[in-house]
């Protein structure tokens, strides 16, 4: 159709009105709500004291239901305790404004680059929190690679009384707690403090100690490496995506009833089930609730859709179609759990990773965990149910770092509005410093957090395993 806009049909009034009128202004991208790191209970680091803190935890003494012996007195009894620890870092990142670049620019770059800064900083803390949370509900589960690339096909071989082992993940399998030197603290692995795991291979399965690790990117305890191993002679084949087990590894529910061995595929789907078996198996240790009086529970779009689809779901509302899990599709509150839907759940799209489900592990997002299963025909996807006491966070006040001699600009903290979401970044600095450059033009905008993430252990009561407060479902998706 003809346009017979005067605007449009003359040349002239076309470039006196400008043509393609940039709006002064910034749209906001699409955002998630950050939720991993409310988990936290924040708690000041105390200053003057060095860069780490260790915490120690007690047991319990075992119950006597006997009576004694009339005129025995009893025999003293005795209870385990264990330590954990935390040690600060800094996180942060900048982002430069060209301060004449933006007086002339037909929007404030000024303020749009700290706006970015802002949510960047938000997101990357909430990613610290969310790795160390999934990490620990991981820790201990691993498979063999003979090149730390998922689905190689190669096998590798143990000969004699010791060997190395490569494999995927070396996340819960650098330290060990219980040698007699140190009962109470997980100190890396040796040979006067090894870890007991068990390794698949071709004729079944073999149990080992670990006594020392050697990881393939410098300093790194959660990505691939290589395991020394002592065991009793014998020759082994270990394939390819062979399961290898730490004695005190966390435990994983996974769909299907699958155990860590189970390539997942896209009908392994997320249901009641899986939700029954994750609040069990807090309650069976003793795990308490949040201060709501439930347990979290922190899952994507994509397996909360698929929690709809379950049959014993459909049943449960049968006759409620006003009910606002539906109207809202929203879980809620249900089987003792609240459900908060986290976009930030790892997958191919929010871990920093190249490859797609088949990728490899990047230290720059170091989180432990296959995004694919071996087939490459289904993703992994994950819920994480989180108990009471499970994620603390140590941080330190910027303020105490500003001496008499002051700052060359300001200190602050971000309030970030994006698409109507609130940005939390409290504890997080802002700092804006003044242009030291000759001309004074160039500004830069910076962020700054120093603090660390501990999961508590709990070794000292319960099962073996070394982390009872989260407990991680893994299931299967063809998206």
């Amino acid at each position: 159709m003809a346009d017979f806009s005067a605007i449009s049909q003359d040349p002239t009034i076309r470039q006196l009105v400008q043509e393609n009128l940039l709006e002064r202004a910034f749209h906001d991208a699409l955002f998630p709500r950050l939720l991993y790191r409310m988990e936290a209970a924040p708690r000041q680091f105390p200053g003057n004291l060095g860069d780490s803190m260790v915490f120690t935890g007690s047991g319990l003494i075992a119950p006597k239901p006997k009576p004694i012996v009339p005129g025995v007195d009893p025999s003293p009894s005795s209870y385990t305790s264990e330590q954990w620890s935390a040690t600060v870092q800094q996180y942060a990142d900048s982002i430069d404004t060209h301060m004449p670049s933006s007086a002339l620019a037909i929007a404030d770059l000024f303020l749009r680059n700290a706006h970015q800064l802002g949510m960047s900083a938000g997101q990357s803390i909430d990613r610290v929190a969310r790795n160390r949370m999934f990490n620990a509900a991981l820790s201990g589960a691993t498979y063999a690679s003979s090149d730390y690339v998922q689905g190689t096909g190669s096998s590798q071989s143990l000969t004699g009384t010791s060997g190395t082992l490569k494999v995927a993940y070396l996340n819960g399998f650098t330290t060990a707690r219980g040698n007699s030197s140190n009962p109470v603290r997980f100190d890396g692995v040796s040979a006067n403090n090894p870890l007991t795991i068990t390794v698949e291979h071709a004729g079944g399965t073999l149990t080992a100690q670990v006594v020392g690790f050697t990881p393939q990117n410098t300093g790194d305890e959660i990505g691939p490496g290589d395991l020394s191993l002592t065991y009793v002679s014998g020759s082994y084949t270990v394939a390819d995506g062979n399961l290898v087990t730490a004695g005190d590894a966390s435990s994983i529910v996974r769909a299907g009833s699958k155990d860590q061995s189970g390539d997942l595929v896209a009908g392994d789907v997320m249901d009641l089930a899986l939700i029954r078996d994750a609040v069990a198996r807090l309650r069976s240790q003793s795990v308490p609730t949040q201060a709501d009086g439930y347990f979290h529970c922190h899952l994507d779009p994509i397996s909360e859709s698929q929690v709809f689809s379950d049959s014993d779901f459909a049943r449960l509302l049968t006759s409620m179609p006003d009910y606002y899990m539906y109207s809202d599709f929203a879980l809620g509150k249900l089987l003792g759990c609240v459900f908060f839907r986290n976009n930030e759940s790892p997958s191919e799209d929010r871990v920093d990773r190249t490859g797609g489900a088949t990728s490899t592990y990047s230290p720059d997002d170091p989180i432990a965990g296959l995004l694919g299963n071996f087939a490459g025909n289904a993703k992994i996807r994950r819920a994480l149910f989180v108990g009471g006491g499970a994620l603390n966070e140590y941080y330190i006040d910027a303020s105490s770092l500003i001496s008499d001699a002051g700052v060359t600009g300001k200190t602050g903290s971000f309030n970030i509005t994006n698409n109507g979401i609130s940005v939390s970044a409290e504890r997080i600095s802002m700092i804006l410093r003044a242009p030291l450059d000759r001309l004074q033009q160039m500004v830069s905008c910076s962020y700054s957090f120093i603090g660390d993430f501990p999961v508590r252990t709990d070794a000292a009561t319960g099962d073996s395993a070394r982390y009872k407060r989260l407990v991680c479902v893994e299931h299967g998706s063809s998206t």
